[in-house]
């Protein structure tokens, strides 16, 4: 089969149109070279809402049939971590591309079983860690492969969410791991950065406010990960701040060089926005300029479009996922058995 596809404008579904879903439904409709030609969601309701909200011509019952329209080259896949696999799999056998919201999967065997049906089908693979569009991040790569910087040799990592997360804005916490929710944007910029695989995985958990509110999920992960080329990363994650906090998310990353050192706090308020109710730092990352959606999802799905487009390699490919799962696995398994966990590659 072809890998591009025979038209200017790339037509696109959307599978699952919750928080993250609809932001995707978004960034197509606003992006010059792509269209959403239909959602599905496993909630009617939601899918009719979002397809009315941004004009979008129609709404399917199932990802089924969505993947059985000719009008669709391509499909966002934007629903629960642990459900990724059938529809991934199913998406690639309908022969269309496919960009996989994180984390690729919660199992090494569901991330091998979508490349592989990945490799048979001959189409596009994109995982979506955004987070290598945010202008950071990515002025921070440019560095490193400029030697401004030296080589990388250890970085420290911390992304947390507050408790409004696990308990309101998702309904399946209990069917993820902190790993696989958070670490995974972290860990993929520091493979990213070191350009090395991991070797040795230590890693602790704890549980406690959350089972105690009936959520079955570790309130947070602390990983040691050494890589193959020696370096060295510290990543940190909890989901059980205050919601009082005026953010949703807390993120630092900290990068030591032998000749340089970088500090990338996205939190840093630019504004901040106080009413008779609530005291918040809205953010400067992403958010709507005009209506129209901006920020580092924007980019990154318009790359995913111009990459089916002009049959280019995705920068975050089904290898970068598998690769990574492998190592987010192996980080839930050093917190559970209290043991150090080697990677063979």
């Amino acid at each position: 089969m072809p890998q591009t596809v025979s038209r200017e404008v790339l037509n696109v579904g959307v599978v699952g149109v919750g928080i993250q879903g609809e932001g995707h439904v978004k960034c197509y409709q606003a992006a010059p070279r792509a269209r959403v030609a239909a959602v599905c969601d496993a909630n009617a309701d939601r899918a009719q809402q979002v397809a009315a909200k941004c004009a979008v011509g129609a709404v399917c019952s199932s990802y089924e049939e969505l993947f059985a329209r000719e009008d669709v080259d391509a499909v966002s896949i934007a629903l629960p971590d642990h459900l990724h696999r059938d529809a991934a799999e199913k998406a690639f056998r309908a022969g269309k591309h496919v960009l996989l919201e994180k984390p690729m999967a919660t199992t090494v065997a569901d991330a091998e079983a979508i490349v592989s049906a990945q490799k048979a089908a001959g189409r596009k693979l994109m995982v979506n860690w955004s987070n290598r569009w945010m202008l950071a991040f990515s002025q921070t790569k440019e560095a490193l492969d400029a030697g401004t910087l030296g080589d990388p040799l250890y970085c420290y990592a911390r992304l947390n969410n507050t408790l409004y997360v696990p308990t309101k804005m998702l309904s399946w916490s209990a069917n993820t791991r902190l790993p696989h929710w958070l670490i995974c944007h972290r860990f993929d910029i520091a493979r990213w950065y070191f350009a090395s695989e991991a070797k040795r995985v230590t890693a602790v958990r704890r549980y406690g406010v959350l089972r105690e509110m009936g959520i079955d999920t570790p309130d947070f992960y602390q990983a040691t990960i050494e890589f193959q080329n020696g370096c060295v990363g510290n990543f940190e994650s909890c989901w059980i701040l205050p919601e009082t906090l005026p953010w949703i998310v807390d993120s630092k990353f900290q990068l030591i060089c032998t000749r340089g050192y970088v500090n990338v706090d996205p939190l840093l308020p630019v504004h901040v926005r106080a009413t008779d109710g609530k005291y918040e730092q809205p953010g400067y990352l992403a958010g709507d300029v005009m209506g129209e959606p901006t920020g580092f999802v924007r980019l990154a799905i318009e790359h995913f479009v111009d990459c089916v487009l002009e049959d280019g390699e995705p920068l975050i490919a089904g290898e970068d996922g598998l690769a990574i799962t492998k190592t987010l696995c192996a980080v839930v398994e050093a917190a559970e058995t209290g043991e150090a966990v080697e990677l063979d590659w």
